[in-house]
């Protein structure tokens, strides 16, 4: 498992953060650096042909893909995972990539529909795995540190800050929602309720939504007050 201190940051931001000539810091590059490469591969693994427009799928996409995907997978261990937590959370993207990618192979020759499928389904699990471990390794704190490097417009840099702290806050609701649901709960997950009770279920979910909206802006409430009681600008 990861940790985060007090502040925020984890590990590798910490490691990424430490002044120069002071213990390992002195090795490492900033935030913006590696979210500038981070980005880079996920634009090297989602424009790299995957067999559309009539064209065969050439050999050296399948190398860019499996090369970022890799890469994913070492960014994931930089982020305190180990191996089988950071693939566990690339088989959360598999849902997206099939509905999202995978569907696009319809509008390709009959012949070769399953190879594009395939290319597809790889394209996006790369692209998507790369920026999940960005995420994951750089964490808010980080992510900002990196916009604030590239010399961002102040008020842009404090509108994504605030954004990634609301996203944050909204998560660990989430979490903390969905673990007092399942511990009211004799069994373990709502699929077998939705196909047993379809209305029951989904009602049950709007209620969570709704609960959900409403903690979480009593929560960045507190926090904007927090905030601008130490000094932050209204």
């Amino acid at each position: 498992m990861r940790h985060i201190d007090r502040t925020g940051v984890t590990p590798g931001v910490r490691r990424l953060i430490q002044p120069a000539g002071t213990g390992q810091g002195a090795t490492w590059p900033g935030p913006g650096f590696v979210l500038a490469i981070g980005l880079a591969l996920v634009l090297a693994a989602a424009l790299a042909p995957a067999g559309l427009h009539q064209r065969p799928v050439p050999s050296w996409s399948w190398a860019v893909w499996a090369a970022v995907f890799a890469a994913a997978l070492v960014v994931f261990t930089r982020a305190g995972l180990v191996l089988r937590e950071a693939l566990r959370r690339v088989t959360w993207l598999l849902p997206a990539v099939a509905v999202l990618a995978v569907p696009a192979a319809l509008f390709a020759p009959a012949g070769s529909r399953l190879v594009v499928a395939a290319a597809l389904g790889a394209r996006a699990v790369a692209a998507a795995s790369m920026g999940a471990a960005l995420a994951s390794w750089l964490g808010p704190s980080g992510l900002t540190r990196a916009v604030r490097q590239w010399r961002m417009p102040d008020r842009l840099a404090d509108v994504f800050e605030a954004t990634l702290a609301s996203l944050t806050i909204v998560l660990r609701q989430v979490r903390a929602m969905l673990r007092a649901r399942e511990a009211r709960r004799p069994g373990f997950g709502a699929w077998s309720d939705l196909l047993a009770a379809p209305a029951d279920t989904v009602r049950g979910f709007g209620r969570l939504v709704a609960s959900l909206l409403l903690r979480s802006l009593e929560r960045a409430e507190a926090i904007e007050q927090a905030r601008r009681a130490r000094g932050g600008a209204a």
